[in-house]
């Protein structure tokens, strides 16, 4: 699905609803406020618009738990934002792309990439069953994804390589890659909710 369609499914209908306003139209309000924010918090450009990017991403993937009557979105927004800053800080990784909490238990896009190696012993807990089913979804509709999304998602989120190297080799600018990338990474939170929702379930 193409972020064009992406932008009239049912999760941007109920990010309008919560909010009053559509995804893109808060996007483009908050996204140069939050690269601002988090980089006074982490002292580095790149970090900064990685977290900027992922908070989105959070509050897109966690919109139902949104409440309008308790907080703005915007502090919603920027409160999430914080708290990725801060783990980045307590981490001390090079990048949290791939570090961002896709369910209560904690599991992220790393796990969903890495923890699929079939050495579990009996001993093995739901959380572990259920990161292993959701890697084999991650990886599944990551390969499906359509370019350029596909090749510059794998180059950032799997061979981790920098924003600027990526659009070296691929002879884009800077800008385009990093829109490329965001672009990729919202298809598949969206892509995979339903078959993750379905998973969750199971284990409930």
């Amino acid at each position: 699905m193409e972020l064009k369609a992406f932008m009239f499914s049912e999760k941007a209908e109920i990010f309008k609803e919560k909010t009053g306003k559509d995804f893109l139209t808060l996007y483009t309000k908050y996204y140069p406020k939050l690269i601002y924010f988090t980089n006074k918090i982490c002292n580095d450009m790149q970090k900064a618009e990685d977290i900027s990017t992922e908070s989105f991403i959070v509050a897109l993937d966690k919109i139902d738990r949104y409440k309008k009557e308790k907080a703005q979105f915007s502090t919603w927004l920027f409160t999430i934002a914080k708290n990725l800053s801060l783990q980045e800080l307590k981490t001390g990784k090079k990048s949290i792309s791939l570090d961002v909490e896709y369910d209560e238990d904690g599991t992220t896009m790393k796990d969903f990439i890495t923890k699929d190696n079939g050495d579990e012993d009996s001993s093995i807990t739901s959380t572990r069953e259920i990161a292993v089913k959701k890697s084999k979804i991650m990886k599944k509709y990551m390969k499906d994804l359509k370019e350029p999304y596909k090749t510059v998602i794998d180059m950032r989120e799997v061979k981790k390589m920098a924003y600027k190297d990526i659009a070296n080799e691929l002879g884009i600018n800077l800008s385009t890659i990093k829109s490329q990338i965001r672009n990729g990474r919202i298809l598949l939170i969206d892509q995979t909710k339903s078959e993750f929702d379905e998973i969750d379930k199971l284990y409930l």
